[in-house]
């Protein structure tokens, strides 16, 4: 009976254990974090770009790797092109209609991208979150060394809803995007509201009708391409989530382009 009574004890305890580690677990999911960051990364100063890289311990690398996202953030924000295509095809016969869509954000001259890589200047930086974050002035000349004051600004309004704004002088579209990696997140934010402002400002739209003898096929075609330029990233935001023990990053742009 001894035995028995304590295996029972033993039991007990364990299933105890079992539910406030299961408690512990869920509060530790749903836990979000806002980490402390430089003002030039929520208010982008002009004429400096932010990059990014993964956190290495070999300096010289991480920094070039932050300055070559760097290059290539300022060169779409230039010169870019934008192209969305759309493509539905019905049919009588099922195994002949598809659809398919791809869309694609590329600078519209390398050279002017390498040129830019050569010609930014790295003026601030921090490590936090696992990456390096470096800004980056876009003059060919030296710059004083800006201050990095870390604070928790508050989060903006509607932080994960999609709006295009229209001004007098600019165009806005505020953006959200999420990734378990940091600077993918980061270009994916940006390339997104790339892509809705190019969407807003492209009228022009094709499709084509084909009929054939035997059946008749119904081809709609969309496609969009725009060519982009006086682009900024104005204002940034970045909060983890921790889901299933894996982090992920939201980051929030608003893109800004003069009319």
């Amino acid at each position: 009976m001894k035995n028995s009574s304590w295996i029972l004890i033993i039991m007990l305890i364990i299933t105890g254990c079992s539910k406030n580690q299961e408690i512990y677990r869920q509060k530790f999911t749903d836990k979000y974090e806002v980490p402390a960051l430089p003002g030039w990364i929520y208010k982008t100063p002009e004429k400096f770009v932010v990059g990014i890289s993964l956190k290495s311990s070999n300096k010289n690398e991480m920094k070039e790797a932050a300055k070559q996202m760097a290059a290539v953030i300022e060169s779409r924000n230039n010169s870019s092109y934008t192209i969305d295509n759309y493509a539905s095809t019905t049919s009588d016969n099922i195994l002949k209609s598809g659809k398919s869509q791809f869309k694609l954000n590329v600078s519209s001259s390398p050279e002017r991208t390498e040129e830019i890589c050569n010609a930014l200047t790295l003026v601030d930086s921090l490590e936090t979150l696992g990456y390096f974050f470096g800004l980056f002035s876009t003059e060919n000349n030296k710059k004083p060394r800006l201050k990095a004051k870390l604070e928790i600004q508050q989060l903006p309004e509607n932080f994960e809803d999609d709006k295009l704004e229209i001004f007098a002088d600019t165009i806005n579209f505020h953006k959200t995007a999420s990734s378990s990696s940091l600077i993918s997140a980061w270009k994916t934010a940006a390339e997104e509201a790339r892509y809705e402002i190019a969407k807003y400002l492209e009228k022009q739209v094709q499709s084509a009708i084909i009929n054939t003898d035997e059946n008749t096929e119904k081809r709609i075609v969309l496609e969009t391409s725009k060519l982009l330029s006086r682009m900024r990233l104005n204002k940034s935001y970045i909060i983890t989530e921790l889901k299933d023990n894996l982090r992920i990053f939201k980051v929030y742009h608003e893109m800004e382009i003069k009319k």
